[in-house]
């Protein structure tokens, strides 16, 4: 049975930020993607067999799967989003648009339990003043 993701969304200037918790995943098991409005997050299972292993008195959370889908409230390019997953936590960061772009990113993993998908590597968003 997959278990519910709890989501923070906040925005910023210039985008929407996502936040929530998938602890005990590696970056490449989450996958993301975005269809219209709709944001969906899912985590396969790690440690498989875990639910059988003999000894134990009592079990009240498990490593995965996760999925939770919910409605953006805004607009976002989901094809020039960048992810990141540390210490049990994914951000997800997408610009803001005026019709939403569909999109879908596995992270790689770039050390220890920490991921990233990058799309807009080195690019800012912010508007540039010439001096």
């Amino acid at each position: 049975m997959d278990q519910a993701l709890q989501i923070n969304v906040y925005r910023g200037p210039r985008r929407l930020m996502v936040a929530t918790t998938v602890p005990g995943l590696e970056p490449q098991n989450i996958h993301i993607a975005v269809k219209g409005r709709q944001l969906t997050v899912q985590g396969r299972l790690r440690g498989l067999g875990q639910e059988k292993r003999p000894g134990y008195f009592q079990r009240e959370w498990s490593v995965g799967p996760y999925n939770r889908t919910v409605d953006l409230p805004l607009a976002v390019d989901a094809t020039h989003a960048n992810a990141s997953y540390d210490n049990g936590v994914l951000v997800m960061i997408f610009p803001l648009a005026v019709q939403p772009i569909s999109g879908t990113m596995t992270l790689s993993k770039v050390g220890t339990a920490k991921g990233q998908c990058i799309r807009h590597v080195g690019q800012d968003l912010r508007p540039r003043v010439n001096p």
